[in-house]
Parts: C-alpha cells; structure tokens; sequence
C-alpha cells in the first residue's frame, strides 16, 4: 500500500533506522561532551544542558537521552502513522545535525 512518497513498509523502516541511528548519536555526542568538558577543552553551550551537567554526569547524560529518545518516539510513532514526507525529512535532518555535532567532537578533540 502506498500512501506517502514510497511505500508504508519502508518507510516505517527507514523511519526506525534513523530513530536509532539518531539516539546512537546522541549517546555517542553525550559521552564525548562529558570527555571534552572533564578536561577542560570545552563548556556545554546549551543552558538546560549544562545545568543538568552541573547536577552530575550521569544526571547529565539521562537527560538528554530521555530527551532525545521521547522526541524521538513521538516523531517516529507520527511518521508511521501519518507517513507524512515533513516527518521523514525532520528525522533525517537530525540525523545529520547530530552527525555533525559527533564529527565537530571528534575533529575538535584530535586536531
């Protein structure tokens, strides 16, 4: 059946690679965020964020993986359901901002 711009099973698929291809990132950004902070190279910029690092690593990194992965969810959850083309672009384009973000982390962290 096809009712967006391909059909309903492969984009429920590419809709749930992403999911996890982005909360992957997102876990690999937290880490390399809490590196990078340790030692001093760098400060979180977002100040929701760094309050929550400021309460603890570990407080830290449940957040924003809570964060990222209920957002997440809802997204992918409307994108099944609606398999509106909106949603498949707005994952895949966090998808590359955190692609961004991790090579940022590793270019600032080995140059």
């Amino acid at each position: 059946m096809k009712r967006g711009f391909i059909p309903a099973t492969y984009h429920g698929a590419l809709l749930a690679t992403l999911y996890v291809l982005t909360f992957a990132l997102s876990s690999l950004d937290g880490y390399l965020t809490l590196l990078c902070v340790e030692t001093g190279l760098c400060r979180e910029q977002n100040p929701f964020m760094r309050w929550a690092l400021n309460v603890s690593p570990l407080f830290f990194l449940v957040v924003k993986n809570l964060a990222v992965g209920l957002f997440g969810a809802v997204l992918f959850i409307i994108g099944v359901r609606y398999q509106k083309r909106l949603v498949l672009l707005s994952f895949v384009f966090v998808f590359f901002c955190y692609l961004w973000v991790v090579m940022f982390h590793f270019y600032f962290w080995w140059a």
